[in-house]
């Protein structure tokens, strides 16, 4: 049974409010799907377009308010470590120091080709409290690497640099970032690249304040 009715508005028996009788369709009360047959390919086309469009706009609320939740969760940790107290956690691959050489940065690179490690240091990594995406990055770098080592890399490497782009510990932390922050891995390769680039000018600033307090 067709649930769609049509009714007549006369205005003599209204006052008079209208000159002619219209015919209006209860059409769109119904559970049946709006009807398309006169609807040309264009047509179908655009709202196909805007479908794809609000859908995606959707999934990228989700992705952020995901990553919004996870970032609360580890700041109610931190919150709770500090007032309540907190037991040690052994870091099982994350560093104790960053590693100082480059000899000692390729063995852990090694060791980051057993895939139980490479997880264990993607979960110790997004355990930081840093709220902003660009000083995780950087943090999470100096756990591992001293930037005298990181002045002997770079990003796609060289005859007399280590080439870090395809490296283990840069999937580890990019996975890591992925999972703390909703955004793109063209970020995450914009602030790797500069932390590498500007290496040499974070280790020469530190030689030029040493030097100071020897004179001193």
């Amino acid at each position: 049974m067709s649930s769609s009715y049509n009714f007549v508005l006369d205005g003599s028996e209204n006052g008079g409010g209208y000159d002619n009788s219209q015919n209006y369709s209860l059409s769109g009360l119904t559970n049946n799907p709006p009807n398309t047959k006169g609807m040309n390919n264009s047509q179908a086309q655009c709202n196909h377009s805007e479908l794809l469009s609000l859908m995606h706009q959707m999934l990228m609320k989700i992705d952020r308010q995901g990553a919004e939740l996870i970032s609360l969760r580890n700041e109610i940790s931190v919150i709770k470590g500090r007032v309540c107290g907190e037991a040690h956690k052994a870091k099982l691959t994350l560093p104790s120091a960053p590693k100082a050489t480059i000899g000692d940065f390729e063995a852990f690179e090694e060791c980051l080709k057993e895939e139980k490690s490479l997880k264990n240091l993607v979960v110790e990594l997004v355990e930081s409290g840093e709220k902003t995406y660009d000083k995780f990055i950087r943090s999470s770098w100096r756990q591992i690497i001293t930037d005298d080592v990181a002045r002997q890399c770079s990003w796609r490497g060289t005859e007399k640099k280590m080439c870090v782009r395809g490296l283990r510990t840069t999937l580890a932390i990019r996975n890591a970032f992925k999972q703390k922050f909703a955004l793109e891995d063209s970020d995450f390769d914009r602030v790797t690249q500069k932390y590498f680039q500007y290496a040499q000018e974070r280790v020469a600033r530190i030689e030029k304040a040493d030097a100071k307090k020897i004179k001193i």
